[in-house]
């Protein structure tokens, strides 16, 4: 019988049969087979038959263990296909830890990526075991109740996602929206290809921020990070393959670090390795951006007891997560534990030398950025503390000359300011720019400036999705300051647009 086994295997792989493919789920197909083959082999056709189901059964077995894959985290170990779908494996997950789908919001987070239902976990990109040396996936798992009025946590994320990256097209395809370099505020051109992803790209980042706060909290927020972050990692990855030159974009380097820092938040083991790649692209981008000796100096300066200034933040977040990552891999990292104690120090300020700023009527947020762009000098942060509130005066100060433009409260505007402020800033509107000549007392420059400031493109997205035009959406967020709830409010409140005089 095991020779007229083997002649079977023998002719199936003549054939280049793969009897766990259709045809071959239909049993009148495999009868069909076992005939032809009895024919030609000479054997009985109930044996060939036999033999065929059983090698049939053997393949299929083999295949469902490729697919395999094991989560496992604290107490739980759960064993699943990669071909079922992300509900699935989320109930086993749920049932092993004592849970019920049905009255608690379960959410799992493996190998940096936030399982969702719909997809099966080989569409998701969860690795099967036998991709990753038999081993398991570690998860970690985070467990909210359920009630009435509190929709799927993982659905409104998603939503959300969705909602964001459709604002982001609509802002992508204004050619009046332009990108601002941080540093200098100058317009940055990017490649027509680039452009909708690139702006994807930095929205998704800024909220992945935002949802991680400044904070090392875990739980759900944690995994809407991890979401937001690898989403805009995936939309740089498409503007960087449309035009390489921005692989340099120092957003790429702290997008690395914000992930890294997710990560941490999340506890999740099972992405050391992915940490490690993202430390070593974070180090690189910080050495491009400044020079080679860019560590060495911050960590000098630290090591000597120096206050250093906040350029160096990156470092002190890159050490402090290099230190972690030694440490999930059971490495000895003394030395760097000490360089990364030493940055944090040398960027605190303490509250003494805060208190005496704050004093003279300046923030505590205010005064730790003196502070630090002054590498901790306190009378030359309040120097300059002290010249940038004389210019504040000095503009506010400024008496408003008679003209023949009136505000809408009676106050009156500069002709001739209002004249540069059309100049300066021609995509605002009118209202926008005679309120920002009242904030700023008719200083044209003060005006122009808050005009054609860049606005966040997070914030500008949100109120685009909301229905509002890009410039009224502009305008509303320099008014306010950025603060999108207020922008909001007074784009409700303001009149529809008036004709035009013909």
């Amino acid at each position: 019988m095991s020779s007229l086994r083997d002649a079977v295997r023998d002719k199936l792989r003549e054939d280049k049969v793969k009897l766990w493919l259709p045809p071959y789920d239909d049993a009148s197909k495999v009868d069909a087979l076992a005939k032809t083959y009895a024919g030609v082999l000479e054997a009985p056709e109930q044996d060939v038959a036999a033999h065929l189901a059983d090698l049939r059964q053997s393949a299929l077995a083999k295949l469902a263990q490729r697919t395999l894959i094991t989560l496992q985290g604290t107490n739980f170990s759960v064993r699943v296909s990669t071909e079922l779908p992300g509900a699935v494996a989320r109930a086993a997950v749920a049932a092993a830890l004592g849970h019920d789908v049905r009255t608690q919001h379960v959410r799992i987070v493996g190998g940096g990526k936030a399982l969702t239902d719909a997809e099966s976990l080989k569409e998701q990109g969860w690795p099967a075991d036998a991709t990753r040396n038999g081993e398991g996936l570690r998860c970690v798992v985070a467990c909210t109740p359920k009630t009435e009025d509190m929709l799927d946590p993982d659905a409104l994320a998603a939503n959300e996602r969705r909602r964001v990256l459709e604002a982001c097209d609509v802002l992508a395809s204004d050619r009046h929206f332009s990108l601002s370099d941080g540093g200098s505020g100058r317009r940055v051109d990017v490649h027509h290809a680039a452009r909708a992803p690139l702006v994807r790209a930095l929205c998704c980042h800024a909220r992945g921020r935002q949802a991680l706060g400044d904070g090392m909290s875990g739980g759900s927020r944690a995994v809407d990070a991890v979401a937001w972050l690898r989403e805009a990692d995936a939309e740089f990855q498409k503007a960087v393959a449309a035009s390489p030159g921005l692989r340099d974009l120092a957003n790429l380097g702290f997008l690395q670090l914000d992930l890294v820092r997710a990560y941490c938040a999340l506890g999740d083991a099972s992405s050391v390795d992915d940490a490690e790649r993202r430390l070593a692209a974070a180090r690189a981008a910080l050495v491009k951006r400044y020079d080679a000796v860019y560590e060495s100096r911050g960590v000098d300066a630290a090591r000597r007891g120096r206050k250093v200034p906040a350029a160096f933040v990156p470092l002190a977040r890159l050490l402090v997560l290099e230190c972690v990552a030694a440490r999930a891999r059971g490495q000895q990292a003394a030395d760097r534990i000490r360089d990364a104690d030493a940055m944090l120090v040398a960027l605190e300020h303490s509250e003494a030398a805060i208190r005496p700023l704050q004093e003279l009527g300046h923030s505590p947020r205010a005064a730790r950025g003196a502070l630090r762009r002054a590498e901790g000098n306190s009378i030359r942060a309040a120097n300059e503390l002290t010249e940038r509130a004389g210019r504040l005066a000095a503009n506010r100060a400024r008496p408003a000359a008679m003209a023949g433009e009136v505000a809408a409260d009676g106050s009156l505007i500069d002709a001739e300011s209002l004249s540069r402020v059309r100049r300066g800033a021609k995509r605002a509107s009118e209202s926008a720019r005679l309120d920002a000549l009242k904030r700023h007392r008719n200083d044209a420059d003060a005006a122009i400036a808050e005009l054609t400031a860049p606005v966040d493109p997070t914030a500008l997205a949100s109120l685009v999705s909301m229905g509002a035009e890009v410039s009224a959406a502009e305008d509303a967020l320099r008014a306010t300051g950025g603060n999108i709830d207020a922008a909001a409010a007074k784009l409700l409140e303001a009149p529809p647009p008036q004709p035009q005089p013909q």
